[in-house]
């Protein structure tokens, strides 16, 4: 399959599972993992697709709901300072060791977007944790995004919810906000770094765009349970691909 095909194809199942139960990033980053390669290309180019889909969701959250940057303002911004230092801390590591992070970290990731709900009706109400630990918790989840990325968006909901005690969907605009700052700031970084491939991040986030607006008409409590399966087989064929090349560099 010519490449450009294989990044709009894979874009817009992405983006259609994605929009209808989450982990989109689980399939963009190792595709560009095999496209380009493993690390900081890889990552830097998966930030033009991140951008994308968290500014269109913030937008369409934007018109139901209104900003309140007040309460959650010093996660947002400890957020982008995270991204920051993750997205120069990433060139540093190897790059074979990306191999690796993507097969230990996508089950993880896979596990959390899977349950999610669960963190969302652990809290019932009690007092807002202080500053610093709010500011600790963005930048360390910032950190993550911009360093490695898959599963960032939905732990900065889940830090909203714990940390600024928000309701689900004022978390939800503002982790879609926080999420478009981590990875605008990540896209320039990697960008001036030399890391970012335009045409293949645009490529690929045109699919990513087109299937989440699939996905929005398709959404239903019906559709997630076929589409979770379908995430899980697709999550383990490119771990698999990715482990198997991770073997073959060594």
């Amino acid at each position: 399959m010519p490449t450009e095909l294989l990044l709009i194809f894979a874009g817009l199942v992405a983006g259609t599972i994605d929009s209808i139960a989450g982990g989109g990033g689980l399939i963009t980053l190792p595709v560009l993992s095999t496209v380009l390669e493993a690390g900081p290309h890889a990552i830097g180019t998966n930030k033009i697709v991140g951008t994308t889909g968290a500014l269109i969701a913030f937008l369409v959250y934007l018109k139901k709901q209104p900003l309140n940057l007040r309460k959650g303002l010093s996660f947002v911004l400890a957020v982008g300072v995270g991204a920051l230092l993750g997205s120069l801390c990433s060139p540093l590591l190897p790059k074979i060791y990306f191999r690796y992070l993507l097969v230990a970290a996508c089950p993880m990731v896979l596990w959390v977007i899977w349950n999610k709900q669960v963190f969302f009706n652990e809290w019932k109400g009690h007092g807002r944790r202080s500053l610093a630990a709010l500011i600790l918790a963005g930048a360390a989840v910032g950190f993550y995004d911009g360093f490695f990325g898959p599963g960032g968006g939905t732990f900065m909901l889940i830090g909203l919810i714990w940390g600024v005690r928000l309701p689900l969907f004022e978390a939800l605009l503002l982790s879609k906000l926080a999420n478009t700052l981590s990875a605008g700031v990540s896209l320039v970084s990697y960008g001036f770094q030399g890391f970012v491939h335009p045409r293949f991040g645009i490529i690929m986030a045109i699919g990513m765009v087109s299937g989440g607006y699939l996905g929005a008409r398709l959404a239903s409590k019906r559709a997630e349970k076929v589409v979770q399966p379908v995430l899980v087989l697709v999550v383990s064929i490119l771990m698999m691909v990715q482990l198997a090349e991770a073997l073959h560099s060594r």
